[in-house]
């Protein structure tokens, strides 16, 4: 939620330049200086003051505050917060307190799912990049068989080779679903 008003009227091009522009402020060591409104590399302001890091500063001290004013209970303060950052909640929401409200909270402003699917999209290998170079770790078998060949090329047409992270368990007593991921073949 960088976005300043003015910037919704940008183009796809320009706004995209600002998003990758902050991306490169906030990781290192970058610097906010809210005197200036100015990003430097220095840790102290012109006026010698101590810095905190960009992220810190723009990410995490709001997070920490969202936080610590739900979770101790200052219902003023975390109103307020909320307010500021345009969080909109429902109304069963908003008699919330503590944990629960947390949870409502931070659903709604900063969805961990959709950053987290984000962040797998852009910066993971697709299985088929990653599986050549990760069959040894995956597969304890012949590298040369049938099996390790279907998992480098993370081919369908390949014998089904699956890891199963957990058993979930169904209705029907004695009945598991299976959970896990295919490294070759299709599961019918």
């Amino acid at each position: 939620k960088f976005a300043a008003k003015g910037e919704a009227q940008l183009n796809p091009t320009e706004r995209a330049k600002k998003v990758e522009d902050m991306m490169k402020k906030l990781w290192g060591d970058r610097y906010f200086d809210p005197a200036t409104g100015k990003f430097s590399k220095s840790a102290t302001s012109p006026d010698g003051k101590k810095l905190p890091r960009t992220f810190c500063q723009l990410i995490l001290d709001p997070i920490f505050k969202v936080f610590d004013a739900i979770m101790n209970f200052k219902k003023e303060e975390a109103a307020k917060l909320i307010e500021k950052l345009d969080i909109k909640l429902d109304s069963e929401d908003k008699d919330k307190e503590g944990k629960p409200l947390l949870k409502a909270v931070m659903r709604r402003w900063l969805p961990a799912g959709d950053a987290l699917l984000q962040m797998i999209t852009i910066h993971l290998p697709s299985p088929v990049t990653a599986q050549k170079y990760r069959c040894e770790l995956l597969y304890e078998g012949p590298p040369d068989d049938e099996a390790a060949i279907g998992i480098k090329n993370c081919d369908p047409k390949g014998p089904l080779m699956m890891y199963i992270s957990k058993m979930v368990p169904t209705s029907d007593k004695g009945r598991f679903y299976a959970f896990g991921r295919v490294f070759s073949g299709l599961v019918s």
